[in-house]
């Protein structure tokens, strides 16, 4: 039950405050997971313990070994990042009542791998917990943003109507909740459609979903479809506002989101990534996308890159979609996220650690200095990208709770007197 209920509020990205035990620190040595032939028992990492604490150390970064993914592959010359690293060992990101240096606020937040490009440089990068430049890291919730960004890009080149009824361009959904919803309001999670994600109610609509997913098989209803997309229509009832006024975080929006752009492309959600971002942003290593049974991609939370090539999308994004000449997305799809969402549709959610915030086609948007559009997942993965800093922050991790309020405030605190020191260089 441990695991599920890890796994629950990973799903649901954990935006919330959760009360929970502290995590007891690991009993065995994380440097030992799956070493030998075979490993010992106790250090064998399999589908039933892959998110425990410290198993999940490894399996983040080795889910092809766990289940099946389909390959984005790196193509063309690689684009060379180059390095300017900055002394940031002294760094002070903590408070007077509780200092912590830079190195310290990684260590605490259970960081495997940070980078800092300012100015299109590496001043920082480090890997910890075995991980190297070329591992590829589950992204888990900040895969939602890869979705959105490529639906946007669909709706910004006239493929995709963002005023359509979902029922539009997929009548497979006629008969359930997205039906009447627009485009638009998936892609901002404004679309009404009741979802349960009580992680304490066996009855919550989550388990059903995540037994359909595949991620936990024990949790599969024979009397329930099978897969991500045979589940989406069985959800057939909405809140009573209108739709399109109150933000609601839930997962299955996303998995419409990549439906709705792989209708609309005429590819699947990893197709299309590979012809927009992995074939044209000089990519250094290869990454990948997890399926669910029926050989969907897990579009909410499948998604494994490298640090460097994950902030290479983030400089992309900084270049309002350009990289060297060429025009990778449209400029307008940046200027949205920028811009971001209804501040008020999301202050129905109530989470104050993100006090003035919106969201805007799966992205989380912060107006607040530094002002930031970010790809935020469970257990510490985040793509942070502050346009007025001219600054990209790549952080990837295994923390051993899936509370985002637990990584975000020291975080948050850490990347604002980051932007603050490198102002002065």
């Amino acid at each position: 039950m441990r695991l599920i209920a890890a796994l629950t509020l990973a799903l649901a990205g954990a935006t919330h405050a959760q009360t929970s035990p502290a995590q007891p620190s690991p009993a065995l040595d994380p440097a030992l997971l799956m070493q030998g032939f075979p490993p010992p028992p106790a250090y064998q990492i399999h589908i039933g313990n892959w998110q425990h604490y410290p198993q999940k150390i490894w399996s983040f970064q080795h889910m092809r070994e766990l289940f099946p993914t389909r390959p984005l592959q790196a193509v063309g010359p690689v684009r060379a990042l180059p390095v300017a690293l900055q002394a940031l060992d002294t760094l002070q990101v903590g408070t007077a009542e509780a200092p912590q240096t830079w190195p310290q606020m990684l260590a605490a937040t259970h960081v495997d791998a940070a980078l800092v490009l300012h100015h299109g440089r590496i001043v920082e990068e480090r890997y910890f917990n075995g991980m190297k430049p070329s591992t590829p890291h589950l992204l888990f919730s900040a895969t939602k943003s890869m979705a959105g960004l490529m639906a946007a890009v669909a709706v910004a080149e006239g493929r995709l109507d963002a005023n359509a009824r979902v029922d539009s361009v997929l009548p497979e959904l006629a008969d359930s909740a997205w039906a009447a919803a627009t485009v638009r309001q998936v892609l901002d999670m404004t679309d009404g459609v009741q979802f349960s994600e009580v992680y304490t109610d066996p009855r919550s609509d989550i388990f059903s979903y995540i037994g359909a997913m595949g991620w936990a098989p024990d949790l599969q209803d024979p009397k329930k479809p099978r897969g991500i997309q045979a589940m989406l229509g069985t959800l057939k009832n909405v809140h009573p506002e209108p739709r399109g006024s109150a933000f609601r975080y839930h997962s299955p929006a996303t998995d419409v989101t990549a439906w709705l752009a792989a209708r609309a492309t005429g590819m699947s959600l990893t197709a299309w990534m590979q012809q927009r971002l992995w074939s044209q942003l000089g990519m250094e290593h290869d990454g990948n996308v997890l399926l669910d049974p029926a050989g969907t991609e897990v579009s909410f939370a499948g998604l494994s890159a490298s640090t460097r090539d994950f902030a290479r999308i983030g400089q992309m994004l900084l270049q309002k979609g350009r990289v060297g000449t060429a025009q990778v997305i449209p400029a307008a799809v940046v200027d949205e996220l920028t811009q971001g969402g209804d501040p008020k549709a999301f202050e129905t959610a109530g989470m104050p650690l993100r006090k003035g915030w919106s969201y805007r086609s799966q992205w989380w948007v912060n107006p607040n200095a530094p002002r930031s559009f970010a790809a935020m997942g469970a257990f510490g993965q985040r793509l942070f990208v502050l346009p007025d800093d001219d600054m990209v922050v790549v952080l990837v991790g295994s923390h051993p709770q899936p509370v985002a309020s637990l990584v975000d405030a020291p975080q948050f605190r850490a990347i604002q007197m980051l932007t603050a020191h490198l102002k002065g260089k």
